[in-house]
Order: C-alpha cells, then sequence, then structure tokens
C-alpha cells in the first residue's frame, strides 16, 4: 500500500525523526491553512495524489503572494492528475534550497537483502542520473545498522562534505528503522535536501513516498483505511471487500471494483471474469461491479462479498458465472456461502425480490451446490434461472438479457 505524503510525514517522519518542512494538510482552506500562509514568506503547495511525477504535471507550486495562495490550494485541492483525483492538498514552508540528494531504502532483489540508495544528484529528473552516480549499500545484518557504518559508505563512495557527513549518517540511520520497523516496501525521499536555515546548513526531507507491505503484522489497510488504484478514493463497498482477505489467505473473495450500472457480477477466476465481463458489455448490460472470486475461499468469505455485492442501490439483476473451477468447490461458495447470504439477506428485509437471476457454474461438487442454491431460490421466493457448463460461458449474459427484457422491459445499451 501506497501512503500519501501526508501520512507518511505525520505517522512515520515524525517518529523517526526525520526531518521535515514545516506542514498543513487539509481537504479545504480551512482556518488552519490561512493561518498557515498568512505565517510562512513563501509555500509550497501539492496535490495529495498516489501517482508520482506531480511536479511536472503541474500539481506542485511555489507561492509568495498570500493572495493567491488561497486560490491555488483551492486548485491543487480538487485537481485531477493523470487521473487520479486529489484528496486535498499539502502546505508545506518554502525552503531555501542549496542541493538536492536523492535516498532510497528498499529491497534488494538481487542480495535478498535491504539496500540503501544513495545519490549526491536528486530532483524531478532523478531517473535521468548516470547509473554510475547512484551507489547502493546492502545491509547485511538488520539488527546492526549503525551511524559508523553508513559514514563508511558515504566515505567510500566520495562524499566529502564535512559538515553534512556526521548528520547524514544518523539521518540515513534513521530512515533505515523507520523503513524496517513499519515494514515497508519502499522509503523513498527526493529530494533530500540541504536547507539554508539561518547561518547552518541543514538537512530536510522534501518529500515522501512510503510504500508499505500489503501483508505486514498490521495490515496497512486497517491502520490506514483500504485504497486502490481506480484514480478516485475507494467506496465504503470496496473498502468493506479489501479487508475480507485480509489475514486469511484461503481463497480471493475480495477483489471488488463498483462501477455506475445496475448488473451485479459474481464472477470466478481471472479468465472467467474477464470474458464475462467483455460479454455483458458487449450484449449492452450495464454492469455494476467487477470481481475476481476463487482459490476455493471458504464459505464465509463468499457470503461476506456477496452481501457487499448486492448491498449497492439500483440493481436489477444478478450475473453468477465462471468457467469451470478446478479446486473451488461449488457446494461451498454457492451452496453455502451465497445461499446463506440470500437467506439472511430476505429475513432482514434487505434482499430485493424483484432481482432477475442467471447461474452458470460448474466444478467439484456442482450437482450439489447448484441443488443447494436452486432450493434457496425457491424458498426465498428468487427469479432466475441456474445451469451447469451445458450454457456456454459467453451465453450466460445473453441469457440474462433475453430475461430482463422480457420480464421488466430492461433496454440494453447499443454498443459503438
Amino acid at each position: 500500500m501506497k501512503l500519501y505524503e501526508h501520512e507518511a510525514l505525520e505517522s512515520i517522519y515524525k517518529k523517526y525523526k526525520i526531518p521535515a518542512p514545516r506542514f498543513v494538510f487539509a481537504t479545504e482552506p480551512n482556518e488552519k491553512v490561512r493561518e498557515f500562509i498568512e505565517k510562512e514568506p513563501a509555500v509550497v503547495i501539492k496535490s495529495m495524489v498516489l501517482v508520482g511525477k506531480r511536479g511536472k504535471a503541474g500539481a506542485v507550486k511555489v507561492v509568495s503572494d498570500k493572495a493567491q495562495a488561497i486560490d491555488v490550494f483551492k486548485d491543487l485541492a480538487s485537481r485531477e492528475v493523470y487521473g487520479e483525483k486529489s484528496i486535498g492538498a499539502l502546505v508545506e514552508e518554502k525552503l531555501d534550497i542549496k542541493k538536492e540528494f536523492y535516498l532510497s531504502v528498499t529491497y534488494s532483489t538481487k542480495d535478498r537483502a535491504p539496500a540503501i540508495i544513495f545519490s549526491e544528484h536528486g530532483g524531478m529528473d532523478v531517473e535521468e542520473i548516470n547509473p554510475a552516480l547512484i551507489h547502493t549499500h546492502v545491509i547485511k545484518d538488520v539488527r546492526s545498522v549503525y551511524p559508523y557504518q553508513i559514514r563508511n559508505f558515504l566515505v567510500g563512495i566520495g562524499f566529502s562534505d564535512p559538515d553534512l557527513l556526521r548528520p547524514l549518517s544518523e539521518l540515513i540511520v534513521n530512515v533505515f528503522h523507520a523503513f524496517w520497523l513499519t515494514e515497508a516496501r519502499l522509503l523513498e525521499i527526493n529530494p533530500l535536501v540541504v536547507a539554508q536555515v539561518g547561518d547552518k546548513k541543514k538537512l530536510v526531507a522534501a518529500d515522501a513516498v512510503v510504500l508499505l507491505d500489503d501483508d505486514a503484522s498490521v495490515s496497512p489497510a486497517v491502520r490506514y483505511g483500504a485504497r486502490g488504484g481506480m484514480g478516485r478514493p475507494l467506496t465504503q463497498r470496496e473498502q468493506d471487500a479489501i479487508l475480507i482477505d485480509q489475514g486469511d489467505h484461503r481463497g480471493k473473495a475480495g477483489s471488488y471494483v463498483e462501477l455506475d450500472g445496475d448488473v451485479a457480477l459474481m464472477t470466478f477466476g481471472g479468465g472467467g471474469s474477464t470474458v464475462t465481463a467483455e460479454t455483458a458489455i458487449e450484449a449492452g448490460l450495464r454492469i455494476a461491479n467487477l470481481t475476481d472470486i476463487g482459490g476455493n475461499p471458504p464459505a464465509e468469505k463468499m457470503y461476506k462479498i456477496a452481501r457487499i455485492i448486492l448491498s449497492k442501490p439500483g440493481l436489477k439483476a444478478v450475473l453468477v458465472c465462471g468457467g469451470t473451477a478446478s479446486n473451488t468447490r461449488i457446494d461451498v461458495t454457492l451452496g453455502e456461502g451465497l445461499a446463506k447470504a440470500l437467506d439472511d439477506m430476505k429475513a432482514e428485509g434487505k434482499l430485493d425480490p424483484n432481482l432477475i437471476w442467471v447461474v452458470r457454474r460448474s466444478g467439484p461438487e456442482y450437482v450439489k451446490g447448484l441443488k443447494m442454491l436452486h432450493e434457496c431460490f425457491v424458498r426465498n421466493g428468487i427469479r432466475g434461472d441456474i445451469y451447469d457448463s451445458q450454457l456456454p460461458i459467453t451465453e450466460a449474459p445473453l441469457r440474462l438479457r433475453e430475461l430482463m427484457v422480457k420480464h421488466i422491459g430492461y433496454k440494453p445499451e447499443v454498443i459503438g
């Protein structure tokens, strides 16, 4: 999981004593933002997005005009950057920058160990630096990383500023501890700057890129809230779905992307899910979500994702579809998990009785599983058809469209 910059500054940089500019984050120009701007001679305002290269997209601006700063804040707090909607804006003090370094800690796949990467040349175009100017120090023993070791590394690569050698070594050790103890996959500072503060030079982390391990001992989704890559904040249903698989690796059921349509999909397997979604769209069905359930998830996972999928308002139909499973048990996923979700939602008054269903599924224990689901449909008054592999997977969306047109006068979208 990638953190927003303000999250990294607040929860990691402060804790591990990584020096950063004074800052304030907000979603709107509130009193704190106005007071901060008023106190600073000039500020740097950044859109809060997860995508990189904000500077090149014009989403990082230096502002010295206080009247103009509020308008810039409003623009950057609501701007779309490379297709991703900003969740707010970060306002920082403007630093008097004398030099820019590059610093990161990540994992070396070659050495199978953490590695510190440092260059005396940092900034916006760091990827264009001559590789010979980028230096790597592999950490052999994560339990003993000390400033003197880092000083030896820096001296060995030709770093020659005597005033910065000790503070830089100590800062790099702090950055490594932050990386290791937060169970990160990457902690990058670009640029790490030398700023003039009065008559002294000071090292300041002018950026914060932190990528946390999704399988950390405490899930980052629990600590920071789930997020995805759709260029927008996750919906509550998407957040709830991600948590289904957290800490439980028995199969996969938490893959869910919410869309604007009215036909819910419960699809199985990567290939089956893709074929079903594409065929449904080509058939003119307005799909309400994407899913990818597989790996033989237990009934409780299927129960949870089914309830999430069916909780979306405005649904008119449900398509349950997948290829012939190799290891996913149909009696467990459909006969137990889905059936229990339908029973409970009906008892709670949360199941729309007018939904039209088409089910196409086959695999281990499919005869038993489809029979159990059929019995569930009967006792809950659910209208729908259930098929095994005799119905081609590409025919299932067409069958659903036929039923929707017949029973509710559904008007399919015209594609092309």
